[in-house]
């Protein structure tokens, strides 16, 4: 069985591309846990929002994701975090020692395709 790890990277970036195939998704972003944007990008056509950089602000993200772990043990395992902004809704789903950023149409109806990328991560995580 083979980890995603940070030495994977091509998993990472095939899981980018099998997430960006979904018509919703406009970005996907595997961060690291030291912020840093290690795979992913915007979907082919989309006019980015914030630029790439920007979203350096994953950090905070990332750095949020893996202080709520000391919950963990209480409250269960985080599975994911949904921010609705005016423009976009901005998903954060903790991988291992990732958290993949994913970005959708605020409209969105967004459940069911977390639970489709949520199924995609682990199905992938399990694939040499």
């Amino acid at each position: 069985m083979s980890k995603l790890t940070f030495e994977n990277t091509v998993h990472w970036e095939a899981t980018s591309k099998h997430i960006l195939n979904f018509p919703e998704i406009r970005f996907v972003g595997v961060i690291n846990n030291m912020g840093n944007l290690i795979a992913g990008n915007y979907k082919k056509g989309i006019i980015p929002i914030a630029e790439i950089e920007q979203y350096k602000i994953c950090m905070g993200h990332a750095l949020e994701l893996f202080m709520k772990k000391d919950l963990d043990s209480v409250l269960g395992q985080l599975e994911y975090i949904i921010s609705k902004r005016k423009s976009i809704k901005i998903i954060t789903i903790p991988v291992s020692n990732y958290v993949v950023l994913v970005s959708a149409k605020s409209t969105t109806k967004i459940e069911p395709i977390i639970d489709e990328i949520v199924g995609s991560l682990k199905y992938l995580q399990h694939v040499k």
